[in-house]
């Protein structure tokens, strides 16, 4: 089994670098750092590099920052973001929890947004993906992280969200 498997979104195999994060992320340990230290760390380090650096590496991880669907108030969320189809996809894998995740609510509901992500803050617009625009989001986010496929799996029967995110200016 090679540990550089080939990213046919990407049109190669993965980096070593990249190979190595993602075997970590899908380890228990790698699971636990994912979910409760680089969400805390991701707050502190993506403001301070302009968006580009975060607790997966260089260009993984922005901040989206929705408006709360019961409070009304700002929420700030790191999300692994990935360039789509002239935007960014978020996935609302929430880890493979069985509930979806509550940035996912808060964009069904109040779908503008910022993001923080390679660059200064920008304006978005949520949209949440179903049929077939769904499903080639869904094979590019397999191919971005091995490990959704896993998180599909253990969070069965729920449909993990995906959303195309668009610059609005």
């Amino acid at each position: 089994m090679s540990l550089r498997r080939e990213s046919p979104m990407r049109g190669r195999r993965l980096r070593l670098g990249e190979a190595l994060f993602e075997r970590f992320a899908m380890t228990r340990v790698g699971y636990q750092f994912m979910l409760h230290v680089a969400p805390s760390l991701d707050k502190v380090v993506i403001p301070r590099t302009n968006g580009r650096v975060s607790s997966a590496g260089i260009d993984k991880v922005g901040l989206v920052t929705s408006t709360g669907a019961k409070s009304g108030r700002p929420r700030t969320h790191p999300l692994a973001l990935f360039a789509a189809d002239g935007g960014l996809l978020a996935i609302g894998s929430n880890y493979g929890r069985p509930a979806h995740p509550a940035w996912s609510a808060n964009l069904l509901e109040h779908p503008e947004c910022t993001v923080e992500f390679v660059g200064p803050p920008r304006q978005y617009r949520a949209e949440l993906l179903t049929g077939d625009a769904r499903a080639a989001a869904w094979a590019n986010a397999v191919d971005y992280y091995a490990g959704f496929e896993t998180y599909r799996t253990k969070c069965a029967p729920r449909e993990i969200r995906i959303f195309l995110l668009r610059p609005t200016g």
